[in-house]
């Protein structure tokens, strides 16, 4: 009889063990191998990020350490959700790192949803050394599911993660308005180009478009967002609307030499404002989303507004509320381009009154896309490359990885088998 119960005992502990070793092996702490092989730094990377005038200022320089003019090339990664799934992770980091040793950016965005899920403190620390041992300046906006997980590291700590190492330059200190009010969010931070004259040829700007509407504004904005989109997308405050203003204005004086004009600037945000949504109804006419539908593209109405590339496949998931982030821009006379993510197999890009308007290519493997979405046999994954030049114009250019490393995709779509 004993030796019964003591090997029910045995089983039971037996049991509980795998169980509790299922459960570990799903919420612990998950980081991804990586080849170190394809790391590979740019021999002629000399990007120096430098202080003026309280911003942080990339010049280009020669060996000699002579500043240069010149283009100055962003690389873009969204939704990468580099989460739990330990294979789909892999790849994504996989090709975020051959994308930036082939494409030689003098500078790498994140737009957002970057390091997912719960336990992800040593996930963003290993990006993090990712990005030193490739030796280029980064830096991040924070999208909606930074921080949504109760065992995720706080929005404010995984902003504090990456900022604490050299090559990111992601701001932790909290931003204040003029009259002294707190910037709202995390992360909010600008970043200038500078020419060999030192003047200032470029401004980023970086916002934390946050997560979700509060109930205070549930209520608030009901009638709105009943009108609107219909949802409870987080967006850009008062305050960071406010900040912005005032940070074109002082750069502008700082390059003032008798022109008026601002300095040409762009805006990285993770969830798409609502005239994205707008924009495209009124170039297409589609109020319901036809993912089979392909738009008109160059193809200018009265106002010059037209879709330059891509598609919406999905309902663009913007705030029900309009903030005025994009009036704000039009008025500045300063902001030619908006770059948001959040929706994974949208990608189209459009000029509506003067304004870009781009979603970023998706880069992430583990959540959904078009191949998870049976809309197509190809997957979207890739980066958008961005190109600023010197008089103040740019170009951008989707990128997808299934072009780039065609003799790979089938071994990457085997994953969601």
């Amino acid at each position: 009889m004993k030796k019964t119960k003591w090997k029910w005992v045995l089983a039971a502990f037996s049991g509980v063990l795998l169980v509790g070793g299922a459960i570990a092996a799903a919420v612990l702490p998950v980081t991804y191998p990586v080849d170190r092989s394809l790391i590979v730094k740019n021999p002629e990377y000399r990007i120096s990020a430098e202080k003026r005038n309280g911003y942080t200022t990339l010049v280009k320089r020669d060996a000699a350490g002579n500043a240069l003019d010149g283009d100055f090339k962003v690389v873009g990664f969204t939704d990468s959700h580099l989460d739990h799934n330990r294979e789909k992770g892999a790849v994504t980091l996989e090709y975020i790192i051959r994308n930036i040793v082939n494409e030689k950016p003098d500078l790498v965005v994140f737009v957002g949803d970057n390091i997912t899920s719960s336990f992800n403190a040593r996930r963003a620390k290993q990006l993090c050394r990712v990005m030193e041992d490739l030796g280029v300046y980064w830096t991040c906006v924070l999208g909606n599911h930074e921080g949504d997980n109760p065992w995720s590291v706080s929005r404010e700590k995984m902003v504090r993660i990456f900022s604490s190492y050299p090559h990111c330059l992601n701001e932790a200190d909290v931003k204040h308005t003029e009259d002294g009010e707190r910037v709202w969010g995390f992360g909010n931070h600008v970043l200038n180009f500078a020419d060999a004259e030192g003047n200032i040829t470029r401004s980023l700007f970086f916002l934390d478009g946050g997560n979700e509407m509060t109930e205070a504004d549930r209520e608030e904005f009901a009638a709105e967002i009943e009108a609107g989109s219909g949802r409870t997308d987080d967006y850009v405050k008062e305050s960071q609307i406010r900040w912005v203003r005032e940070n074109v204005t002082a750069i502008r004086e700082l390059n003032d030499s008798g022109n008026a004009e601002p300095v040409r600037s762009a805006v990285f945000v993770h969830i798409p404002l609502p005239e994205f949504r707008i924009a495209y109804e009124d170039l297409t006419g589609e109020h319901e989303v036809s993912p089979g539908n392909i738009p008109l593209y160059n193809v200018p109405n009265e106002n010059g507004d037209m879709i330059l590339t891509g598609q919406r496949r999905e309902t663009v998931c913007c705030s029900g509320h309009n903030s005025g982030l994009f009036d704000a821009a039009r008025d500045l006379g300063s902001v030619d381009l908006v770059v948001c993510g959040h929706d994974h197999i949208n990608d189209f890009v459009l000029k509506y009154r003067g304004v870009t308007l781009a979603y970023n290519v998706p880069s992430g493997y583990s959540s959904y896309n078009l191949w998870t979405k049976k809309l197509s046999d190809k997957l979207l994954q890739g980066y958008t490359r961005y190109l600023f030049h010197r008089d103040g114009s740019f170009d951008l250019e989707p990128c997808h990885n299934a072009d780039l490393y065609p003799e790979v995709q089938e071994s990457i779509r085997r994953l969601y088998e």
